[in-house]
């Protein structure tokens, strides 16, 4: 038998917040090509490219927090620029001011989301944040959209080196709010992130599907579009996807 759920853990990019990343590379793109002659639509494709070289490399280690938190733009920057033979030092650095300030004024949160928060609070259940990303850049998102108060606990993947799906991830949070993994719910847009790992610590899992896409894998869990199916959770207890 399911226990009452006594804590609810959300996970931040994609779930509460849309992820800005893709806006701040079109708008450096758009400044850089404006000031230096470059083309804005190679930018962005050598950008792309070498998005998926640097965090097939490195992606791992600066969620781990191995990486200090502009060191992967600043890459991924350089490899754009070094594509298109423009290895010009003061350009690399604009590039990365450029993309930081941008993409920091890109992250908005669901319409949803702060209803979902504040009704939780409003009826007394602890709130736990669970994300992958450096502390220090995960938690000035949390600044910039207004939220941080919200939550009990923050734990990011780089301040202990560890990152979703991993279990230990989960005990930490758990452990941060005092309750048991039957008692809590995490909820997340990751399927492999966010309802794997939680299965896995125990954890009722509840998959924010706003594409309403097929589930990769054969995990129990509850299923929602949108936020507002953890209230739904919540009062109704809904059974979760055999799955």
């Amino acid at each position: 038998m399911t226990e009452p759920t006594a804590a609810v853990f959300f996970d931040l990019d994609g779930t509460l917040v849309h992820d800005g990343a893709g806006d701040a590379v079109r708008r450096t793109a758009e400044i850089l090509a404006q000031r230096h002659g470059l083309s804005e639509a190679d930018l962005r494709s050598a950008n792309a490219a070498a998005w998926r070289e640097c965090w097939s490399l490195h992606g791992e280690g600066w969620m781990r927090g191995e990486m200090e938190d502009h060191a992967l733009p600043r890459e991924i920057w350089r490899r754009t620029l070094q594509r298109l033979s423009r290895n010009d030092p003061a350009i690399l650095d604009e590039a990365v001011l450029l993309h930081v300030e941008a993409e920091r004024g890109t992250f908005t949160l669901y319409e949803e989301s702060i209803e979902v928060l504040d009704t939780l609070r409003a009826d007394g259940v602890p709130l736990g944040l669970i994300t992958n990303g450096p502390g220090a850049f995960q938690r000035a998102k949390l600044d910039d959209v207004g939220i941080t108060e919200r939550f009990d606990v923050v734990i990011a993947s780089g301040d202990i080196g560890v990152t979703k799906p991993d279990v230990e991830i989960f005990r930490r949070a758990l452990d941060g709010l005092g309750v048991r993994s039957a008692q809590a719910l995490h909820v997340g847009d990751d399927f492999d992130a966010d309802v794997v790992g939680a299965a896995r610590a125990g954890m009722q899992a509840l998959w924010i599907n706003r594409d309403g896409a097929t589930a990769p894998g054969h995990v129990r869990h509850h299923e929602g579009r949108s936020l507002r199916a953890v209230l739904t959770v919540m009062t109704q207890g809904s059974s979760p996807h055999p799955r």
